[in-house]
């Protein structure tokens, strides 16, 4: 299992190099499939042996090859998460019997678990650094979550429907009542997508979780002085770390919290 874990982090940290093409190019109005990678200072072309993923972050010392300046930091920080995610994905569906489904049935049980993670980490830097979360990933995010769970039966098919409906709603009577001063377009679509992939009773834990992660970030920034109370707030990249919190241990958290009071 070791060398598997390996190699699902090696390949999850090729998909966090383009899940970082994805988020560049997208601000910047770039195709995200055609045109070389260069740098962002001086747009020097950058070779293939430049871009093996965490590694020539390391050996370039976090510098442009042909400039010298400094490459963002995102870039070994995306590809490493991603790639541990991955293996928590893989180890998850390998420890909990999927492979008894059959290797086509693990192999989909992985993927949606992958794909799920993918936009979820590029929403999560996204909005963090633009405060915005776009429907060029939301959109097809919720369309996969839709077909894999009604599909593999992960979530029953009423469960994801109404949390995906109700979710929405949550936020969409905030966008109505604030006049879209509290929450944007994008929450909406962010809270149908939470209600696709986790069902409702999960998706409601993880928006539970996320205005909790959310008020402790805000409050110590506050205490610190580096927010006030009308510092705007990525409430999307809170969102998405809940989301990916309860992808993993959404059951067991349930069950500990209902155990607090049976």
């Amino acid at each position: 299992m070791f060398w598997i874990s390996l190699l699902v982090f090696v390949v999850g940290t090729c998909i966090g190099s383009f899940l970082n093409v994805a988020i560049f190019r997208t601000h910047e109005g770039e195709s995200m499939v055609t045109g070389r990678s260069k740098c962002r200072s001086c747009e020097f072309p950058i070779g293939v042996h430049d871009l093996v993923p965490v590694l020539s972050y390391l050996r370039l010392r976090g510098r442009c090859r042909s400039c010298k300046s400094v490459i963002s930091w995102q870039y070994p920080a995306v590809e490493i998460v991603t790639g541990f995610l991955f293996v928590l994905c893989y180890l998850i569906v390998a420890t909990q019997g999927a492979d008894n489904l059959g290797l086509l049935f693990m192999m989909m049980y992985v993927l949606r678990y992958w794909v799920f993670v993918a936009y979820l980490v590029i929403i999560f830097v996204y909005d963090l650094r633009h405060m915005l979360i776009i429907d060029r990933f939301t959109i097809p995010a919720m369309i996969f979550a839709v077909i894999m769970n009604l599909w593999l039966g992960t979530v029953p098919a009423w469960s994801v429907l109404v949390g995906g409906l109700v979710l929405a709603s949550f936020f969409w009577v905030q966008f109505l009542v604030s006049r879209g001063t509290w929450v944007g377009g994008g929450d909406i679509r962010m809270g149908a997508l939470i209600g696709f992939m986790l069902g409702l009773e999960h998706g409601l834990v993880a928006l539970f979780i996320a205005y909790v992660l959310g008020a402790i970030v805000g409050v110590a920034m506050m205490t610190s002085g580096k927010a006030t109370r009308k510092t705007p707030v990525p409430f999307g990249s809170f969102l998405a770390v809940a989301t990916v919190v309860v992808l993993f241990v959404g059951q067991p958290l349930i069950d500990w919290y209902l155990g607090l009071f049976l």
